[in-house]
């Protein structure tokens, strides 16, 4: 989830607090929320020093624990009460705190990623795949439940648990459609005698209708765009949303669904051997623990040289370049392969790691 709609859910939580007897006003109840609610995001600060570590070990790691939530919040309230001399604050102040982070978790677990909510006994990821990590309904609801609140005085708390029922109950929504995206992947599966050994279906921009189906064999993979309300979403005709409504337009109807098929390393002998002996050298291990759908992007010939780019497919999106890909270079026939990434929405430009 995008951190300024954690932020807001975190002050939203915090509302939930207020009390006759709280030692916080409104605005450092809101204010707090609002930070320990971002909080979490801080490991950010490591992707410019290792990205694919950051990707595979860091992100969504030590931070979002819940094991470890007392000791954040603890942390963010002594912070607080020192920064604003409200010393005798510091029991509601971790409450808020704690609430607040506990919020950022639950919101990343319902996404695709993975949170590794029992780091660091356990690096197992938890993800529901129900929420895309931009969802304007889902920041909306939150954001109008937060106004709504902060103007409503005694009813304040009402009015906030009001808000939350509604954001359960939109995520609820998402769980059936993702159950529907789910059935059809499985009948189209069945239907054209696919072995498929897991269906995938994780959510997509615009609009709650949208889903990616992906249904994987053994070293296949098969992926269509779901529109599940057979429409597209109005995308307004404004210079600068060209790109937005085409891939708007990409999420078809059930009925009007176009499947696309590949090996997962490659379609030629010569594609998968190559793919398949990169894919496996020591240095790749973090981009193998991190691509739950794990597939090769493309392989780009530049005499002399080669690059070869792998993607996880959780995070492609039609007629934009894959979000995450990373792979080997040489610059030569007989050179030595090194790892590098391609930086976000580019073509060509890549970073050595």
């Amino acid at each position: 989830m995008d951190t300024v709609t954690h932020a807001l859910l975190g002050a939203l939580v915090a509302q939930t607090t207020a009390t006759a007897r709280s030692r916080l006003t409104s605005g450092q109840r809101l204010t707090l929320g609002a930070a320990a609610g971002a909080l979490p995001d801080i490991d950010f600060l490591g992707f410019p020093f290792a990205p694919l570590v950051f990707l595979a070990d860091w992100h969504q790691g030590l931070t979002h624990s819940v094991l470890l939530l007392p000791l954040w919040a603890a942390l963010s309230a002594a912070v607080f009460v020192w920064l604003t001399g409200r010393r005798a604050a510091l029991a509601e102040a971790a409450l808020v705190a704690g609430l607040a982070i506990a919020s950022h978790i639950v919101s990343d677990v319902i996404t695709a990623y993975g949170t590794q909510v029992l780091a660091p006994l356990s690096d197992r990821r938890v993800a529901l795949d129900l929420v895309f990590v931009i969802d304007p309904f889902f920041t909306a609801i939150i954001l109008l439940a937060l106004v709504v609140s902060h103007r409503a005085g005694a009813r304040r708390v009402a009015i906030a648990l009001t808000g939350l029922a509604v954001l359960a109950t939109y995520v609820g929504g998402l769980a059936w459609l993702q159950r529907q995206a789910l059935d059809l992947g499985r009948s189209t599966a069945q239907a054209q005698a696919w072995n498929a050994g897991q269906v995938v279906a994780l959510p997509q921009p615009f609009s709650p209708f949208h889903w990616a189906v992906i249904v994987v064999e053994e070293d296949r993979y098969h992926r269509a765009w779901v529109n599940l309300a057979g429409h597209p979403p109005p995308v307004p005709d404004l210079p600068g949303l060209s790109g937005a409504r085409a891939l708007a337009g990409s999420y078809r109807g059930r009925n009007e669904l176009q499947w696309e098929s590949w090996h997962r390393h490659g379609e030629s002998p010569s594609e998968r051997e190559l793919a398949a002996s990169l894919w496996e050298r020591p240095e790749f291990d973090p981009f193998r623990r991190f691509a739950v759908l794990p597939s090769l992007s493309r392989i780009d010939r530049h005499d002399p040289g080669t690059c070869v780019w792998f993607t996880d497919l959780r995070y492609d999106l039609p007629v934009l370049p894959e979000t995450f890909r990373y792979g080997f270079c040489r610059d030569d026939p007989d050179g030595a392969w090194h790892l590098y990434r391609l930086r976000y929405f580019t073509e060509d430009r890549r970073q050595r790691l």
